[in-house]
């Protein structure tokens, strides 16, 4: 079956004549007619009723007129895609992304409005770990964004440097113990908190903290492990401890820039990868580099000495 012929069938039944719908076709009269006896032959039905004043569908014809529309709408669809894809656009965009990272830079992302306007009709974010998150990548996903260094094989772009943050409540537990006007803290003064409230040490922002103590040749006095970022950040809030994480402040803590040995500010890197074979892939890297605008104006202050 060809869709050229379903196409014949659609025209005669809407014109109500096989004339007329041939005429529609650009298709002769008899070149139609014999097509539409051999669609019937191949379907085992009949069509239409032919009389001297044109044709009337059947019940197996309307029923089947229905079908083909649909398909004829499919194929329609198809080409545009196809000619879309091979422009180098995106007909729809997936993100994948670490629950934090979702939280705090995608989502503000996409609330702000990318400049250059939507990037494709459908926008789909997948949660992912961060130890799974790149093999996303193989599974639909068009862009990753992580704060892990991405695999060989893959393109990809720092996008940011996240600033490391000491979160304190308002009685401010670290007063007294090395932090600054300009609300930042040392990493001496860290390590006497007593609890140190972490996440786990598969957290990237555990690495950098802990491999940051150890370059310093400190250890923490007291360090507790929490999982969850929220709850880290409620422990600090209730006056049970200081957590050290990247995400955004909750429950009215104080937060604080951490500074290494040397003084600088403690950040953890925040990478986007896309596979470099895709077939958007100038777009896809138009969209990293837009989103590390956006996260430098949103971190600006915080990186700032």
């Amino acid at each position: 079956m060809e869709l050229r012929v379903l196409r014949y069938f659609v025209a005669v039944a809407d014109a109500g004549s096989v004339t007329a719908g041939s005429a529609a076709s650009h298709v002769s009269q008899p070149a139609v007619s014999r097509q539409l006896r051999a669609l019937e032959r191949e379907l085992g039905v009949e069509l239409l009723v032919r009389s001297e004043g044109g044709v009337r569908l059947t019940a197996a014809g309307a029923e089947l007129l229905v079908l083909a529309r649909g398909l004829l709408e499919r194929e329609a669809t198809l080409k545009r895609t196809a000619a879309f894809l091979a422009s180098g656009r995106l007909t729809s965009l997936t993100i994948a992304a670490p629950s934090t990272t979702l939280s705090d830079v995608i989502a503000p992302f996409l609330a702000a409005g990318p400049a250059r306007g939507a990037l494709a009709p459908e926008v789909n974010v997948v949660s992912r770990s961060t130890s799974e998150v790149f093999a996303a990548l193989g599974e639909g996903a068009d862009i990753v964004v992580a704060p892990a260094v991405p695999p060989p094989g893959v393109a990809s772009m720092l996008i940011a440097e996240l600033p490391v943050r000491a979160y304190v409540g308002a009685r401010g537990v670290l007063d007294g113990e090395g932090a600054e006007r300009d609300r930042s803290v040392s990493l001496e003064a860290l390590a006497r908190v007593d609890p140190l409230v972490m996440l786990p040490g598969r957290h990237p922002v555990s690495q950098v903290l802990t491999r940051a103590f150890a370059e310093a040749g400190l250890a923490p006095q007291h360090v507790q492990e929490v999982d969850s970022p929220e709850a880290a950040q409620a422990l600090a809030a209730s006056g049970r401890g200081v957590a050290v994480l990247t995400n955004d402040t909750r429950f009215g803590l104080i937060p604080r820039r951490v500074r290494d040995a040397d003084g600088s500010v403690l950040t953890m890197p925040l990478h986007a990868a896309w596979t470099p074979t895709h077939h958007a892939v100038d777009e896809i890297a138009a969209l990293a580099a837009e989103l590390r605008d956006f996260c430098a104006r949103l971190y600006r202050d915080d990186l700032t000495s």
